[in-house]
């Protein structure tokens, strides 16, 4: 099975996003539950079926997010998973990163992070499974 790739509008600029392969899918997810801990189901549940992002509900997701880990550790999470998506066709690079979300572009980085976590991750975390993981983390996070 080949990996999805979907694309969503935000800002009137289209955001290619394709699955990562099961290799980078495994450690990347080890990664986002070890940094974000239960905050992970919340940046989840933040886009439904549309690309609307609520400014509060982003706001909150994040704070919660500084609670478990340090700027920096966040800061290295959020951009290795946008480095690869594609803005309008062309694909963000290590190098391009900052030049793309620079100024009032940065919210964006935010918004694209929540979209590349719900295309990769999205399908694992629903329902009771997506209560069960809850749950786990909830638990982890109090040991």
């Amino acid at each position: 099975m080949s990996c999805r790739t979907e694309t969503h509008e935000i800002d009137m600029v289209d955001y290619s996003i394709t699955q990562w392969p099961a290799e980078k899918a495994m450690i990347m997810k080890f990664r986002l539950l070890k940094c974000f801990g239960p905050a992970m189901a919340s940046l989840i549940e933040l886009i439904g079926d549309n690309n609307d992002v609520d400014g509060d509900s982003l706001s909150s997701a994040i704070e919660n997010l500084f609670s478990k880990s340090s700027p920096d550790e966040l800061s290295k999470m959020i951009k290795d998973c946008v480095v690869g998506v594609a803005k309008d066709g062309t694909r963000i690079t290590e190098s391009s990163f900052n030049q793309i979300f620079s100024g009032d572009e940065l919210v964006n980085v935010y918004k694209i992070f929540i979209l590349v976590v719900r295309v990769n991750f999205g399908n694992l975390l629903t329902g009771q499974q997506f209560e069960e993981v809850q749950a786990k983390l909830t638990q982890i996070n109090k040991v």
